[in-house]
């Protein structure tokens, strides 16, 4: 780490301190792959560091990186996330959870056991966008990963929140996140299911919705079956219009970066790129595309 990236982590710090103050959020990137010539991201979690590594580290002295990020900001805790081998961790720390607060929301994290940490810090404005939406609403969550989308919606006022994972851990953790903010598990229920299946099963139980979030995976499997974003995102997208009620929306968002909307394989709709979902700490970083569809005849 040169004194460069020394300087780039205070100035990076100065920028965010009000921000963060002012709106209660205890979890941040302070370092793009962008900012400089190492191919890293850091995220700071209260007192710790979460750094993701997207190239060899040969030549960089983690060491080194490790007391220069405590000259800027004070943290005791570092995790290294390998982004080159999808699913691998690199030592880093002992086995760490931490509750951080996000807009005044609180999450339960886990910065040691998964390559992701509960929360996917890049869509901290799109979830607070969410929340201004959902007073009154009935909000399906799909893919709902812990259920941040979630938490936001029911703390908006949302009539009622619907969080769908196919993971019973995610299913759990999910349940957690609600109790933490005091969220009550009647009017905020979490489904054990495959987001095409619970599509089907709405749709036979006559469930309409008014606002549905798909952030699906970029790749995954289930049951044998390999699901891709580019591929398969109008099937998703086909079946949640089936459940969605007039004049709702669905956000839907994927973080391949070559991802393209197929609009062509889309039942009769109307798509628009909302572009005001990134948090100024990930400008210059490319974390993902939010699209807002609507059917034909909603306003």
């Amino acid at each position: 780490m040169t004194g460069n990236h020394i300087d780039i982590l205070a100035r990076n710090l100065r920028k965010r301190n009000q921000y963060l103050e002012q709106n209660k959020i205890e979890a941040y990137r302070l370092y793009n792959v962008s900012d400089g010539q190492w191919p890293i991201a850091i995220d700071i979690y209260k007192d710790s560091a979460v750094i993701h590594v997207f190239d060899d580290l040969r030549g960089l002295n983690l060491k080194q990186l490790e007391e220069e990020i405590k000259k800027t900001v004070n943290v005791k805790w570092f995790f290294y996330k390998d982004r080159t081998k999808q699913g691998i961790s690199l030592p880093g720390g002992l086995p760490k959870e931490v509750e951080i607060i996000e807009y005044g929301h609180k999450f339960h994290c886990n910065l040691s056991d998964y390559l992701d940490t509960g929360i996917f810090l890049d869509h901290r404005e799109t979830r607070k966008w969410i929340e201004a939406q959902s007073k009154g609403k009935t909000v399906l969550n799909t893919f709902a990963y812990t259920g941040s989308f979630s938490v936001y919606a029911a703390a908006g006022g949302a009539a009622k929140t619907y969080s769908v994972d196919i993971s019973k851990t995610y299913c759990d953790w999910i349940k957690k996140n609600l109790a933490l903010n005091g969220l009550p598990e009647v009017t905020n229920w979490v489904y054990k299911m495959d987001t095409l299946e619970f599509f089907t099963y709405a749709k036979r139980k006559g469930l309409k919705f008014d606002i549905i979030i798909i952030d699906p995976p970029t790749f995954s499997k289930n049951k044998g079956k390999d699901f891709s974003v580019q591929k398969d995102h109008p099937k998703l997208v086909n079946a949640a219009l089936e459940v969605l009620a007039p004049g709702g929306f669905i956000l839907f968002s994927s973080n391949r970066k070559e991802f393209k909307l197929r609009q062509s394989a889309l039942t009769k709709c109307r798509v628009t790129e909302k572009k005001d979902t990134y948090p100024f700490d990930f400008y210059g970083s490319f974390p993902h595309r939010c699209y807002i569809i609507k059917s034909p005849g909603g306003r």
